[in-house]
């Protein structure tokens, strides 16, 4: 399918195109299908994204675009063992943890060099119970192993069977599992570490 002829489908308002197909269509350099992709899985993705990096990480749109440009790169490589949705969230995770690996490596490098040291930030005193909690929570899934975050989100955020959190990462299911239980267990006592 060209990209012409994508656009011709998409604008005449006939049946879309499947995911696959526009996968396949990603293949060939349909950069129209490419497009569709994004506009179907972007927010989604996105919100996978946010989550993993958390929600103040200022590199989430980066990390989407990154994250479909790769899949455009990649396009042929899909093998239908997943929903194309499940397959960009196994190349989100890749590429938030290949992010996350680079900012660790410039934070070290700038502490190296850095004279003064890093300053926290300041906390808010009158924020609601709720936000306070939601921030305690965010800030305990950034402290898991990405493979734990990974997990966590997949299953417990994005709401995916561990099956299919399992082939988006390219992991057994039983390793899916035990991560996913280790991560809950973690949680549960860093929240209740902070509630004491």
């Amino acid at each position: 399918m060209g990209g012409a002829v994508t656009a011709k489908i998409i604008a005449l308002g006939q049946a879309p195109a499947s995911d696959e197909a526009l996968l396949e269509a990603c293949a060939r350099q349909d950069a129209d299908a490419l497009r569709e992709l994004f506009r179907r899985h972007r927010d989604v993705v996105s919100r996978f994204v946010s989550r993993l990096l958390g929600a103040s990480h200022g590199g989430v749109d980066d990390t989407v675009q990154l994250t479909f440009l790769t899949a455009w790169r990649k396009a042929g490589s899909f093998g239908g063992r997943s929903t194309v949705r499940t397959w960009l969230f196994g190349i989100a995770a890749n590429v938030a943890r290949d992010q996350r690996r680079s900012e660790r490596r410039r934070t070290n490098l700038f502490e190296v060099f850095s004279a003064r040291p890093a300053e926290e930030a300041p906390l808010i005193d009158d924020v609601v119970s709720h936000r306070q909690l939601v921030e305690k929570v965010m800030h305990a899934l950034d402290a898991l192993p990405h493979d734990l975050r990974v997990a966590y989100v997949l299953c417990e955020l994005e709401d995916l069977s561990g099956v299919d959190a399992a082939r988006a990462v390219g992991v057994r299911p039983g390793t899916m599992w035990k991560r996913l239980h280790h991560a809950r267990r973690r949680l549960r006592k860093a929240l209740e570490k902070e509630t004491t």
